[in-house]
């Protein structure tokens, strides 16, 4: 695709669909119809660590719409690079080989981040859960906060008999992929209800809000008392939202806060790992070992096409290189800890900076 015509598709698509991060985008840079910048878009997971990276360097410009958006958008070439919190799924394989002339997806981990679980319950605060109490309670079958599973959970906490309403996300996600994968680990039932991993997953407790993006969760949480969600432990913090965090159970039988020292935590356990598909470099982090490590630990990726010569996008090559490799530096990696996310660890950037050699 002309690369002029497709910035302007980017432009205008964030202009008429995600007008505030259309903003955040025009704070990035100029456009990229000169060269020197990459257009990403995708995860809103990886949007405040992504536009800080963008802004800081000028090599990109970035919209945030959720993972299944940023696929969508990089598979048609709308941008050079997407983003995402989880693999693509078959399907979404098959439409990027049909489309792209049969490439196949490179995975770049860029950092890790937490799913935290907000609460705002009247009368009780600094709740904690096992993983099988959120599954209950995420796939309606406890639906009250006084259940006997809560109450086993928290001790000593007065807990309301109000009906739980669950904030969830409505757009394609890949913290709903993350968190539905987990809440599928820890419990058989859940995964009976409504499935495995997925970005769009069919929630069926009774009382369910959706809400776009993780800032959007946040906010249903805000606004309705009684209520519990999901969100990036990064979005919470920038909110000023840290007190509604709740603590979730480690295999060790503690409960830890989600923090970016925990999140480290879980980042000792990373595997460096190449699997032909898909290649993300990476073992799951969910339910690390390690002492303190936060069991919602999860990694966020950058896409890019193993050949942009043969996706027809070979002007979008160089900048895409120069932004991953400006992501795998000292600059980019020591500024995630003040946002809320974590450096990768050693080995895993290592295998990333070298994976930046193979595209072509």
């Amino acid at each position: 695709m002309d690369r002029t015509k497709r910035n302007r598709r980017t432009v205008l698509f964030g202009a008429v669909a995600v007008a505030g991060a259309a903003i955040a985008v025009a704070g990035c840079g100029s456009s990229s119809s000169s060269g020197a910048q990459s257009t990403g878009s995708g995860s809103s997971f990886a949007a405040l660590a992504y536009n800080t990276w963008c802004t800081n360097s000028k090599l990109c410009t970035y919209t945030s719409k959720g993972s299944g958006g940023g696929i969508t958008d990089w598979t048609n070439g709308v941008v050079d690079w997407g983003a995402t919190d989880s693999p693509l799924k078959p399907s979404e394989l098959a439409t990027l080989a049909s489309t792209r002339n049969g490439v196949t997806p490179i995975y770049f981990p860029t950092f890790l981040g937490a799913i935290g679980v907000p609460t705002n319950v009247t009368g009780a605060t600094n709740l904690q859960f096992s993983g099988a109490t959120l599954a209950d309670i995420f796939d309606g079958t406890v639906t009250k906060w006084n259940a006997s599973q809560i109450a086993a959970d928290n001790p000593g906490v007065t807990l309301p008999s109000a009906t739980i309403t669950v904030c969830v996300r409505a757009d394609s996600s890949g913290t709903s992929s993350n968190f539905s994968g987990y809440l599928g680990v820890e419990s058989a039932t859940f995964l009976t209800k409504i499935g495995p991993a997925s970005k769009q997953p069919t929630w069926t407790a009774p009382h369910v809000i959706a809400a776009v993006k993780n800032p959007g969760v946040l906010q249903c949480v805000k606004d309705n008392p009684n209520s519990i969600g999901y969100a990036d432990l990064a979005d919470v913090l920038s909110a000023g939202d840290q007190a509604l965090l709740a603590k979730v159970k480690a295999p060790n039988g503690t409960y830890v806060a989600p923090t970016v020292p925990a999140v480290t935590a879980a980042g000792t356990t990373a595997k460096v790992t190449q699997p032909i598909v898909p290649k993300t470099l990476q073992a799951s982090l969910l339910n690390s070992s390690a002492a303190g490590a936060y069991p919602i630990t999860i990694t966020t990726f950058v896409l890019a096409y193993s050949n942009y010569q043969q996706a027809g996008e070979s002007k979008a090559l160089a900048p895409t290189k120069s932004f991953l490799n400006y992501a795998f530096g000292s600059t980019a990696q020591n500024a995630l800890t003040a946002l809320g996310n974590a450096p990768l660890p050693a080995s895993i950037l290592s295998a990333a900076k070298s994976q930046v050699g193979t595209l072509k």
